[in-house]
């Protein structure tokens, strides 16, 4: 079963191409969250880049970005921290 917060993710991704450069200029950070749909499933990872270019959101790793702040949680948390 897709994670709820894929929804938010995706959400994300227009925001980005709109406004990213202005946001990447203030936040300069990348975060990746590690969600997990209950305790000791597998994890599905979602990076967020507001630190290079125009910023990116991708399901998994970005290649040859590391995140500054890794974020692990249940998805449910996710969505109420959202």
């Amino acid at each position: 079963m897709p994670l709820l917060s894929a929804q938010l993710f995706d959400k994300m991704a227009p925001h980005l191409e709109k406004h990213g450069a202005e946001i990447v200029s203030k936040v300069q950070c990348v975060y990746a969250f590690e969600l997990r749909e209950k305790k000791g499933g597998s994890p599905t990872t979602y990076t967020i880049d507001l630190k290079n270019g125009n910023g990116a959101i991708k399901e998994g790793k970005i290649d040859g970005v590391k995140a500054d702040a890794t974020f692990v949680m249940l998805d449910a948390d996710f969505i109420k921290l959202s």
